[in-house]
């Protein structure tokens, strides 16, 4: 995106209680007038149009130096949101009570600085800030020193000098788990062996996490090895282990709920690769629960994406179990949030639930449904941020026109796909025999369908590994497909 849509971005990204608090927040200092009216326009475009921006303010002083008025709009906006998040997390909080601690001690009010630094000092300890933790313990030493000198102080100094060196070994031992956690990658691309890390101390045993963070971190690699290394039941023991850590410090989820989260939905995932889906349901409820039961400030961002998350669970649940018509009740539902949150939803998760719904249509056999949903994906201007779901809908949108009998329409897919596919990346080559499928299809006569369809069963996945083939199958079972449209004899 070029720099000049940058503002464009910016207040885009804004959420709707966002965008009230700046305009509240501008209207209390006059000669704000024109950013409120500059900032109402941008957020009435679609698409970023500068040349629409001058044709409107022609008559406006400040659109002869746009640039610069999109600067300090800018500038006010990002104001505006630090007055709107000061207190959204600890650190936030922690930054404030720091500058109180020096603007107190700078005019020498150290009575008043005291009970703002032993606030400061309590919050960055109990929630393992341990920047902060080291610059509070700076102003301690400075305020210990200019209320009481330093005669008869070296007992309080040592005192410090100690909380300090274990503030500092905490926070050494914080890098050390997260070094190993960035060797993680290395791992995957084969630059790295398992070995560098596990064979190291601080991943043998957890007596060398000294703090939560470093026994999150501690758990998270040794989830992260089993699960790389296909040992599932292992996993699933960590994971509630570390689920039951981070439940035993409330006040941690509060202020960043990420980890916990994160954790719940490795469970959950876990719990559908090896199809226990009856213990689902209670981990769905807890995610979902998250915002209230834990106080969590900034409660509407996060709940969009939890239920997004949730939704998406509950669909593949319901297709794995072929649930389809309980999966289609479900439609109706989601489709009302994610049109209700379309501002806020990312085109990722839109064009993953249009998959969805076309598929569970489609499986339940309400094909003009399904084509809907196809269509949706095909049509709209989708990021490729996820090639595999643009391409299976495409492949899934030939199957619905095969069975629907609109050749016409079925010979020109045929060719759209191929050139998507071409455009992309080599075909593979279940692609190319679908494809040489389709396109012959397209043109025989109906009594030809079941011997082609009989011969596309037989080379779909001649030249593809047994991995492979079931990764294509959980996005679009063709197999399944193909056996329901042969006579019983050629099935077996």
């Amino acid at each position: 995106m070029p720099r000049k849509e940058n503002l464009f971005k910016l207040i885009k990204s804004l959420s709707k209680t966002e965008k009230r608090h700046f305009k509240l927040f501008a209207s209390l200092k006059t000669g704000n007038s024109n950013y409120v009216r500059l900032f109402d326009a941008i957020n009435h475009l679609e698409v970023y149009d500068e040349a629409s921006l001058k044709q409107k303010f022609r008559n406006d002083k400040f659109i002869k130096q746009l640039h610069v008025t999109k600067n300090q709009l800018t500038k006010l906006i990002l104001k505006s949101l630090r007055s709107y998040y000061s207190t959204i997390s600890v650190e936030a909080e922690l930054n404030i009570l720091t500058r109180n601690i020096e603007i107190l001690f700078r005019k020498e009010l150290f009575e008043q600085c005291d009970p703002e630094l032993t606030r400061a000092l309590r919050l960055a300890e109990s929630f393992e800030k341990f920047s902060q933790h080291l610059l509070l313990i700076t102003w301690q030493r400075k305020l210990l020193l200019a209320m009481k000198g330093t005669a008869g102080r070296g007992t309080e100094l040592a005192e410090l000098i100690n909380t300090e060196k274990e503030v500092l070994l905490k926070k050494s031992r914080l890098n050390d788990y997260w070094q190993l956690v960035s060797k993680i990658n290395a791992v995957f691309k084969g630059r790295e062996k398992w070995e560098v890390i596990i064979n190291n101390n601080i991943y043998k045993s957890i007596k060398f996490a000294d703090s939560l963070q470093s026994k999150i971190l501690f758990h998270h690699l040794h989830y992260t090895f089993y699960i790389t290394n296909n040992k599932l039941t292992p996993a699933s023991k960590t994971l509630d282990k570390l689920i039951e850590l981070i439940e035993q410090h409330p006040h941690r989820i509060t202020d960043d709920p990420g980890s916990y989260i994160t954790t719940l939905n490795n469970k959950i995932g876990l719990l559908l690769t090896i199809k226990k889906y009856d213990e689902i349901n209670d981990l769905i409820a807890k995610v979902r629960a998250v915002p209230e039961a834990y106080n969590i400030k900034d409660k509407s961002s996060l709940t969009v994406k939890l239920l997004l998350r949730t939704y998406n669970v509950e669909l593949e649940m319901l297709r794995d179990t072929k649930n389809w018509k309980t999966a289609i009740e479900k439609i109706q539902g989601i489709n009302e949030f994610l049109a209700g949150n379309g501002d806020v939803v990312p085109d990722v998760y839109k064009m993953l639930f249009y998959y969805q719904f076309s598929y569970i249509y489609f499986r339940q056999g309400e094909l003009s449904e399904s084509l809907q949903w196809t269509n949706e994906i095909i049509n709209e201007r989708f990021t490729e941020e996820r090639e595999d779901i643009l391409s299976y809908a495409r492949f899934l949108n030939l199957i619905i026109h095969f069975e629907l009998k609109n050749t016409y329409v079925l010979r020109y897919a045929v060719d759209s796909t191929r050139r998507f596919l071409k455009k992309k990346r080599t075909l593979l080559d279940f692609e190319k025999v679908l494809l040489k499928f389709f396109s012959r299809v397209s043109t025989a006569l109906p009594e030809k369908h079941p011997e082609l369809l009989e011969k596309l069963k037989s080379e779909l996945f001649a030249s593809t590994s047994d991995g492979q083939k079931e990764n294509i199958l959980d996005y679009l079972d063709f197999e399944d497909w193909i056996d329901s449209k042969l006579p019983k004899h050629i099935k077996s």
